[in-house]
């Protein structure tokens, strides 16, 4: 009925995976936890229509296909294809200097070092089913196989990445917390308010609301918002009768510095020889001792305090399409030129002479197309001479977002089947990241150059967002840590500010986003706030 209370030690939110790495620790506690999921076992589109929501900040995805509200969460969206078998995702920890509070990056500084995250990180690999804890090229490199590109001196490194099995955590995971005895997963439920005491301090229960109208309380010890960076700034915005602007948000952070991965393909690498061009196997996906692992370059933690960037990693993959003559033509710097011109004229960036210069060259459109064609075909044989024996690589940046407040998540007055406000997400860059996006490329290719090992053909610009950015499904920092309460929404432990028994597992914790896969980093910290609920519950 309408006031039922369902009483357990732990009640997690969300059946993702942050909720079922929780539930996997806590299958063989002394106390009992209780899960609630929106979706059930498999996806049904009421459910996911619940996502809706408004992009008005740069494009970005229907927030209904961002993430899986379903049994498995978003572990159900890892599409990497496997060598041999399976289906995965990406998987590494966190850089030192990520953690690490830059004078050039505003907002970052996590509350501990990465040394302090290590011992978790060991455990979230063993969680992922995956290698050692390991990422240095030296210990998946295969002599005259796959080995690094030398690059000469230190500005540009090579490391790695493992790939884990999605089944592990919608399959594996997910059954074993449904046969666990001390845990129940109510499915088809859907948090719609936190309920605290008078003064906000304390959690007393949660309102659970089902699509069919059922409607009924958990009530709990301690609480887990674990449903992603998304919809647990709405949970906290939306549970606003004790306080008016919502949970945890004295200071106006909840919802703040959401941080995606700016994903791009943009530009291309020129190998200088077939030798060159035949030695970069270890930057595909390959098994090493069973584990699929893949190089990608990388700039040193010197390099990004010398030149003051962001973090920035890219793979590199062949684009036999590009390596064809035919299309060689779209890299000249003529053709460049025409495009620049083209961007000029959209942005209004016109000199008055314009028309002056450009009705006399349309007279003579026929001299300019055989001085354009001889131009290009000099430009092309010495730069590609030989290129349809090479192949040309296109890169794939990944990079770290600077944490910015006014890129983020906020109420918006439509509502949703259960009659709850939608979100509106403003995803926004800073100069920083777009500058961090070229200047790296400009790095990549001195290097090299420096090493005779080719060339990058760089298409974006310092100063403007390219137009082919687009995220990786990586929500991130909308409630994020920090030991002051003005600075973040939650303490070191993960605790909601000023809540004694709400915590907050996954993402949405990260101060600051590297350019990882969130997902090591997501079950590091979760294992991390697991030993500390044990503590606190049998404290």
């Amino acid at each position: 009925g309408e006031n039922e209370v369902i009483d357990t030690d732990v009640c997690v939110v969300g059946a993702g995976v942050a909720g079922l790495t929780l539930a996997q620790e806590f299958k063989q506690a002394p106390f009992d936890t209780c899960i609630i999921e929106s979706g059930g076992v498999h996806p049904d589109k009421t459910t996911q229509s619940l996502y809706w929501g408004e992009n008005v900040g740069l494009r970005y995805y229907p927030l209904d296909t961002a993430r899986a509200r379903f049994l498995g969460g978003s572990s159900h969206f890892w599409g990497v294809k496997l060598p041999e078998q399976g289906i995965g995702v990406r998987l590494r920890p966190m850089d030192p200097i990520d953690f690490e509070e830059r004078d050039w990056v505003p907002h970052s500084g996590w509350p501990f070092t990465k040394d302090h995250l290590d011992p978790y990180y060991e455990r979230a690999q063993k969680i992922c089913q995956i290698g050692p804890y390991c990422y240095t090229p030296q210990e998946w490199e295969q002599p005259g196989l796959r080995t690094r590109l030398p690059f000469l001196g230190q500005r540009v490194q090579t490391t790695m990445f493992q790939f884990g099995l999605r089944d592990v955590f919608f399959k594996q995971y997910a059954t074993e917390v449904k046969q666990a005895e001390n845990i129940t997963a109510l499915l088809h439920g859907n948090v719609v308010e936190i309920d605290t005491n008078e003064y906000g301090s304390q959690v007393t229960r949660v309102r659970v609301a089902c699509l069919e109208g059922r409607r009924f309380w958990v009530s709990a010890k301690i609480y887990v918002l674990a449903m992603g960076a998304l919809e647990i700034p709405r949970l906290l915005l939306l549970s606003n009768r004790v306080h008016q602007n919502g949970l945890g948000n004295e200071h106006d952070l909840v919802g703040r510095f959401f941080m995606e991965h700016p994903h791009l393909w943009c530009g291309a690498f020129f190998p200088s020889s077939v030798a060159t061009a035949n030695s970069t196997g270890l930057y595909e996906i390959f098994r090493h001792q069973g584990t699929p692992v893949m190089g990608k370059i990388t700039l040193s933690q010197e390099t990004l305090r010398q030149e003051r960037l962001l973090n920035w990693v890219t793979s590199i993959h062949p684009d036999y399409k590009l390596t064809d003559k035919h299309f060689l033509g779209h890299f000249d710097s003529g053709v460049s030129a025409a495009r620049d011109l083209k961007r000029n004229l959209l942005k209004g960036r016109v000199a008055k002479s314009f028309k002056n210069h450009f009705i006399p060259a349309l007279a003579g459109t026929h001299h300019m197309l055989r001085r354009i064609y001889r131009k290009t075909r000099r430009k092309f044989d010495k730069d590609y001479h030989g290129a349809a024996f090479k192949t040309i690589f296109r890169l794939n940046p990944m990079v770290e977002q600077a944490p910015n407040p006014e890129s983020r998540v906020f109420l918006g007055t439509e509502t949703d089947a259960l009659g709850q406000p939608r979100i509106k997400l403003n995803w926004q860059l800073t100069a920083l990241d777009t500058y961090t996006i070229t200047r790296a490329q400009e790095i990549l290719s001195e290097e090299l150059q420096r090493a005779g090992l080719g060339h990058l053909w760089i298409e974006t610009r310092r100063d403007e967002v390219f137009k082919g950015v687009h995220g990786g499904w990586h929500h991130m920092g909308t409630t994020r840590m920090h030991a002051d309460p003005k600075k973040g929404v939650l303490d070191p432990d993960g605790r909601v500010h000023g809540i004694a028994n709400l915590f907050v597992g996954g993402a949405s914790a990260f101060p600051t986003g590297g350019y990882a896969n969130p997902v090591l980093t997501t079950v590091a910290l979760v294992l991390r706030l697991a030993d500390h609920i044990r503590t606190t519950i049998n404290g």
